[in-house]
């Protein structure tokens, strides 16, 4: 999470880490060895995630249910706008996502805000999805989490003492646990069983280090468990995929093969993809033929990008450090292009309408640190204004010219 300067941050730490820890001892952990990868399951939760970048039985099989909930639910409504299947992807962005929150805010306040069959978030995205899929009824935690907090409320900055001793991370999370842990209560993991049970889905996405490779986490099945430890893990989930590797400490998740118990590392779902919904994991055309249902549905998504298309222009002083800092920022904008450009294939592939936006290029940023409550509140109330006075979601992917297409 953070704003641009905290890539720069990372960067910066991380070479003087490079430089300073070598013989320095780090923590043992129990890794999960590389021969037991597909079998390993969390414990007493078997089945609530998989791989996100290939076809997956597991989350086929799945959306085969919702099909039939989605049948059942609308099997008297003929009309097609009655019997859509409505999709939101929320993006990574960090304090940029208090655009997001000032979007579905508003979205609600305009009175056509539909009820989503399937959510997904990554990273900040992770943040809101939970609540987002719930409903408007919402839509204040999400105003609260993204207009009323600071830095100190996210992390806190290790001494370079802890760094060069082992510590596994620049900054402490502990802050953005506790945040997590006052918004995701007993009380909304029941609700959002509910939703699961009804037939929606609840998807969030983060980086198996070990592996490198992303995974999706199936959040309501997490929590139609309903005990302790399915709310340990479904916060545990949400902090992974706000947490930027070197600059927050990744989230250590047991798993269990057999009756030998080992820990996966986590990281931000960010670290492959920027924004996602069910990529090539699953196949809706598929499900719906499976599920026996005759009448097509229409799919259609809305993808929030919590960040503009464009960094914007900045001079770079000549330095390691600065040269750095931006090429990164540079992939990181974009791969998310790219995420963009491979949601809208699959979507064309599946028949599935695609809407997506993202922060206007001429906003410009006034932050002073890494999550400045003014310039969330500022971020907020564009993305409030642009739902609320009617704004048009984009078609196509940015850049895209659909006219040479076309030709």
């Amino acid at each position: 999470m953070g704003f641009h300067s905290s890539i720069k941050s990372s960067i910066t730490i991380f070479l003087l880490v490079l430089l300073l820890s070598w013989g320095c001892a780090t923590p043992k952990r129990k890794a999960l060895p590389g021969d037991y990868l597909d079998h390993a399951e969390i414990p007493g939760m078997p089945g609530v995630r998989d791989w996100g970048s290939e076809f997956s039985e597991l989350f086929q099989s799945d959306m085969v249910e919702v099909m039939k909930s989605h049948s059942i639910k609308n099997r008297d409504k003929m009309d097609a706008k009655e019997s859509t299947v409505d999709i939101l992807a929320i993006s990574g962005g960090g304090g940029a996502g208090a655009f997001g929150a000032g979007l579905l805010n508003g979205w609600s306040d305009s009175g056509d805000r539909p009820e989503f069959t399937l959510v997904t978030g990554i990273s900040t995205g992770a943040l809101i999805a939970p609540f987002a899929f719930l409903g408007s009824e919402y839509d204040q935690i999400i105003k609260k989490l993204y207009t009323t907090i600071s830095t100190k409320d996210v992390f806190t900055k290790r001494s370079i003492f802890d760094v060069i001793s082992g510590s596994d991370s620049i900054a402490d999370s502990s802050p953005l646990a506790k945040l997590i842990g006052e918004n995701m209560d007993e009380e909304i993991l029941k609700k959002i069983a509910e939703a699961h049970n009804s037939g929606r889905r609840l998807f969030i996405g983060t980086t198996n280090l070990d592996a490198r490779r992303f995974v999706v986490w199936n959040m309501g099945k997490i929590a139609a468990y309903g005990t302790t430890e399915a709310l340990e893990l479904f916060r545990n989930v949400m902090l992974a995929s706000a947490s930027i590797p070197v600059a927050f400490p990744p989230v250590y998740i047991e798993v269990q093969v057999g009756t030998d118990k080992y820990d996966e590392m986590h990281v931000d779902g960010g670290v492959i993809v920027s924004v996602f919904f069910y990529g090539f994991m699953l196949n809706i055309e598929e499900a719906r033929k499976t599920a026996g249902i005759k009448r097509r549905v229409n799919p259609r998504i809305f993808i929030i990008r919590n960040n503009q298309f464009r960094a914007p222009y900045k001079q770079v002083q000549r330095s390691l450090l600065s040269i750095a800092g931006r090429s990164l920022m540079g992939l990181t904008t974009n791969q998310g292009i790219g995420d963009l450009y491979r949601m809208y294939l699959i979507t064309q592939r599946d028949g599935i309408e695609f809407n997506q936006t993202s922060i206007p290029q001429d906003y410009v940023y006034y932050s002073r640190e890494e999550f400045d409550t003014v310039e969330m509140n500022r971020l907020f109330d564009l993305g409030y204004d642009m739902a609320t006075k009617g704004y048009h979601w984009d078609k196509y992917p940015p850049f895209y010219n659909q006219e040479v297409v076309d030709n």
